[in-house]
């Protein structure tokens, strides 16, 4: 039987090609290489200004990718200096991507920038610069964690990873702030919010790469691996039925 289809939501930025400077769709193959082994047919989709009626018809599930920052307008707040790679075409795109999928009900996998607009669209907030700590702008490879964040033992995260504590990868001077309507954070580094998930939806957002990881670490592939099959129609256990941190 083959794998879900999933759609992979591609950036849009300003390169040069022989044709001069153009707007290109960009996306490193680490998101599809993670899709592809956990058994995934992914879709890269791109930026567009007028999105077609019926985008995700065919999809299975929504991964919502990285890339520069949001526009802080989307937030109420005014561009703070170190806002960087701003486009405000694939908030819009993106934006619309997960409102299909909300009316759809299939899963979303949001990564970094994903997870600062999913929660920006349920009403939450960015911190648009974090205070200095090189933790979460790391320089060592983006195969190595750079530091490790607590997990919160109920959650479907620590269920699917069956971990107290993770190390992750950290490429982000943003984080969210007021925590948008209907989710819960299920991961910190510190003060730092490093992962939520949605009450009413099947959303599992996270702040780090785990498509940079995924080849080499078991438990940034698990997150695939999970995502995969929950957009194949397969439950997955209930985090009491495999808890990381047992009370008894």
């Amino acid at each position: 039987m083959p794998g879900p289809l999933i759609a992979v939501s591609a950036a849009i930025e300003e390169l040069e090609t022989a044709f001069g400077r153009r707007d290109c769709t960009k996306l490193t193959a680490a998101y599809t290489d993670a899709i592809y082994a956990a058994g995934g047919r992914p879709v890269i989709l791109p930026v567009v200004e007028a999105p077609p009626a019926g985008l995700l018809d065919r999809m299975d599930g929504l991964v919502l990718t990285g890339g520069g920052d949001l526009d802080p307008q989307l937030y109420g707040q005014q561009s703070d200096p170190t806002t960087y790679g701003v486009r405000r075409d694939r908030d819009d795109f993106e934006t619309a991507l997960y409102g299909e999928a909300m009316r759809r009900g299939i899963p979303v996998l949001a990564i970094c920038r994903g997870m600062q607009l999913v929660n920006v669209l349920r009403g939450g907030s960015l911190i648009q610069q974090l205070e200095a700590d090189g933790r979460h702008w790391q320089e060592i490879p983006p195969e190595q964690a750079g530091h490790k964040v607590d997990l919160v033992g109920d959650s479907s995260l620590a269920a699917t990873v069956n971990q107290a504590v993770l190390g992750v990868n950290s490429y982000h001077h943003q984080a969210l702030r007021e925590i948008g309507a209907g989710l819960r954070v299920t991961a910190r580094c510190g003060e730092v919010v490093e992962a939520v998930e949605a009450v009413d939806a099947d959303i599992v957002c996270v702040q780090w790469h785990p498509e940079q990881m995924a080849a080499t670490d078991e438990f940034q592939r698990a997150l695939f691996e999970a995502f995969v099959r929950r957009a194949s129609g397969i439950r997955e256990p209930s985090p009491k039925e495999n808890d990381p941190c047992p009370t008894t």
